[in-house]
């Protein structure tokens, strides 16, 4: 397996991160999933319907805010190169470096605002070098409280300038009705980085839903209690979850195999019946998008799961165009014998 290093230059470019979309968030991750990482996934997936792309992994983070850049084919494609081989426009997609992964543990700090520092010039260079528009943070160990400090101040700092925050916990992470208590790297560690005192700078929130239980037997029933304002305490205080519908983009394993311990729920089984799932759910509706472990098993797969999913809200839309009509006609039909009373 090769692996690249990350190396910047220093060529300044005034590329703009491409901070919304038009659409709903249909995100996947590229870069390291086992053998399945192909370049020619990247331009591929745009043209199915993927608009954000999470580039697995920055890793190899260090106290004073380094990090490395690591995929299994040994190259970080840039933006524009993705964008020219698909025929699309720059803005028209996402493109995220997402730091973490299951072997990338968080660094231990000492100095938070030496680690902010020094993270914000690094992700400046990959952004001039690479195209990102914003970060994804998908740690899953070492997740302590000096950590979540600075990335509270990275988050705003990012925010302020434009880019995308993404984050992919698992469910535990953020469950504050079944666990009411935080616990570093555990029960609600990813808290402080969704409640209400800094959820405004956070794009996506994805939970994993798949490798874990489903939290309170359904997602309809976890969504919501993500939005009755249950408090955590952290720091001596009392943090408040209310996380708006928009930003909660929930992933799904991309195809058999994706996820060793299966997805959350049987209907998670494939993109054909989580598009069901969803279509069949005014709150699963109201969502912000959805997210997929990974383009590369997605690929493998036959794309089946960005060709189903793709079409949630699109179809939806057709769906309310087409009853509007309807409605329209009628009410045009039933009309007509008042207007030509009036003119008798």
């Amino acid at each position: 397996m090769l692996f690249y290093i990350l190396s910047f230059s220093f060529i300044f470019s005034s590329a703009k991160p491409v901070t919304s979309l038009k659409s709903k968030a249909i995100i996947g991750y590229w870069g390291s999933a086992a053998d399945k990482p192909q370049l020619s996934q990247l331009p591929q997936a745009l043209q199915y319907g993927y608009n954000v792309v999470c580039l697995a992994f920055g890793d190899s983070l260090t106290p004073d805010g380094g990090f490395q850049i690591h995929t299994n084919l040994g190259s970080v494609p840039t933006k524009s190169w993705i964008s020219n081989q698909a025929g699309v426009n720059d803005d028209s997609w996402q493109y995220l470096l997402s730091f973490g992964g299951q072997n990338a543990a968080g660094p231990y700090i000492t100095d938070i605002d030496a680690y902010v520092t020094g993270f914000m010039t690094n992700f400046e260079k990959a952004h001039v070098n690479y195209g990102f528009d914003g970060i994804d943070i998908d740690i899953e160990t070492g997740m302590t409280t000096p950590l979540l400090k600075a990335l509270r101040q990275i988050f705003t700092q990012l925010h302020q300038q434009g880019f995308v925050i993404s984050m992919a916990p698992q469910p535990l992470n953020i469950d504050p009705e079944e666990v009411t208590v935080f616990m570093e790297g555990a029960y609600n560690a990813y808290v402080p980085l969704v409640d209400t005192t800094i959820i405004e700078t956070v794009t996506y929130v994805a939970p994993q839903m798949y490798n874990n239980p489903m939290p309170l037997q359904g997602i309809e029933s976890y969504l919501q209690s993500l939005q009755k304002g249950h408090q955590i305490e952290w720091t001596n205080a009392a943090l408040i979850v209310n996380i708006p519908s928009s930003k909660m983009v929930f992933g799904y394993p991309a195809a058999t195999g994706a996820a060793p311990a299966g997805p959350s729920a049987s209907w998670e089984s494939s993109g054909s019946s989580i598009a069901q799932k969803y279509t069949g759910s005014d709150l699963l509706m109201g969502t912000g998008g959805v997210m997929t472990w990974s383009i590369g098993w997605d690929s493998s797969n036959n794309w089946e799961f960005v060709k189903s999913v793709s079409k949630i809200w699109s179809q939806s839309i057709q769906e309310r165009t087409a009853f509007q009509m309807k409605i329209t006609k009628r009410n045009s039909t039933e009309i007509k014998p008042a207007q030509r009373q009036q003119k008798l």
